[in-house]
C-alpha cells in the first residue's frame, strides 16, 4: 500500500499544478487505474505516448520506476520473511558447503576414512545446529589424528 497524507497531498499537489500539461494528468490518472504496481513491472499505460512530443524523458523514467519497484518488492520480502530467515539460510548453506568439502576431500586432507562417516543426505538434511555439531566433531577427531602422527 503507497498512500497516506503525504501521498495525497502530492498526488493533489500534482493535479493542481498549472505547469503540468492535461496530456501528463490523463497519463497519471490511466496509471493510477491501471495501477502503478504494473509500472513497476514495465506495464504502462498508453497515455503516456501523449505526454510529450519531446521523447527522451522516457528512459530514464521508465528505468526509474522499474528500480523503484524492485526495491518496493526487495523491501516488502525483507518485511514479510524477514532477515533472519535469509541469515538462517546462508548459514545452512555454509555449513552444507562444509559438509560437502569433509566427504569430497582426499584422506590425506581429511585424515579420517570416510568410511566412518555416516550417509552424507543425512548429515545435510539436519538443522543448521545438528550440522555444526557434526563438523565440531570431525574438527576433534581430525585435530586427535593430527596430534597422533606429529609423535
Amino acid at each position: 500500500y503507497l498512500g497516506g497524507p503525504e501521498v495525497n497531498n502530492s498526488v493533489h499537489q500534482f493535479y493542481a499544478d498549472n505547469n503540468v500539461t492535461e496530456e501528463a494528468k490523463l497519463a497519471f490518472a490511466s496509471q493510477t487505474f491501471l495501477r502503478w504496481e504494473d509500472a513497476f513491472h514495465g506495464r504502462f499505460s498508453l497515455a503516456w505516448n501523449e505526454v510529450s512530443l519531446d521523447k527522451n524523458w522516457r528512459n530514464p523514467v521508465l528505468t526509474e520506476l522499474i528500480n523503484w519497484g524492485r526495491e518496493c518488492s526487495s523491501n516488502r520480502c525483507s518485511h514479510l520473511f524477514g532477515l533472519k530467515k535469509d541469515q538462517y539460510r546462508l548459514s545452512c548453506h555454509r555449513l552444507q558447503l562444509q559438509v560437502h568439502l569433509w566427504y569430497d576431500s582426499p584422506l590425506p586432507e581429511v585424515l579420517i576414512t570416510q568410511s566412518s562417516f555416516p550417509d552424507r543426505a543425512h548429515i545435510i538434511h539436519c538443522h543448521n545446529k545438528g550440522i555444526a555439531i557434526w563438523l565440531d566433531q570431525q574438527h576433534a577427531i581430525r585435530e586427535t589424528a593430527l596430534a597422533l602422527s606429529n609423535r
